[in-house]
């Protein structure tokens, strides 16, 4: 995908009900607003806890299925496996009893994780190999694509001298 139709794609919100919370997938069991507490299902440790409604909004983070993360880090979803069976990039955790990934179990890598396997693939050269040693990749988007992706920035673009439009970003949300 090119620059501009990645930039212009629209924002992978993540999973609106299962959240990674200090490494661990978890789902929402029960609230009680008044109280200021929840119970959250824990997939990977296979039992319910208790937390604060604050401390789970300000500590969590977003899950993403391994098809949305191939899609934030510019990638067909058939090139993580490969990744993953090589050693490069790390398995997502599955909704499964000690976070395991079998065949019909849904897996989710979180934001940390993806931000991880962006940066991995961002030091991949790609083509002929330079003299110098350097670096080529133009295809990983970066960190604030991948942030404006994602939904927590924002994409703007000013016209310089020549009439060319460039892509600013803020990430103040």
């Amino acid at each position: 995908m090119q620059r501009e139709a990645y930039n212009s794609a629209p924002v992978i919100p993540g999973n609106k009900s299962v959240w990674f919370l200090n490494g661990d997938l978890v789902r929402k069991y029960h609230i009680s607003k008044s109280n200021g507490i929840m119970s959250l299902y824990n997939i990977t440790k296979d039992r319910i806890e208790s937390c604060l409604i604050a401390d789970f909004k300000k500590n969590r983070e977003r899950a993403y299925t391994v098809n949305e993360t191939a899609q934030l880090v510019n990638r067909h979803r058939k090139y993580l496996p490969r990744l993953m069976q090589a050693g490069k990039i790390p398995y997502p955790i599955g909704a499964s009893k000690d976070g395991k990934t079998a065949f019909r179990i849904r897996s989710y890598y979180s934001e940390s994780m993806v931000h991880e396997i962006r940066d991995i693939l961002a030091s991949f050269h790609h083509g002929k190999p330079r003299r110098d040693g350097l670096i080529t990749n133009d295809s990983v988007p970066t960190k604030q694509e991948l942030t404006r992706r994602m939904g927590d920035g924002m994409l703007t673009y000013t016209k310089t001298a020549n009439g060319e439009f460039v892509p600013m970003w803020t990430e103040s949300i």
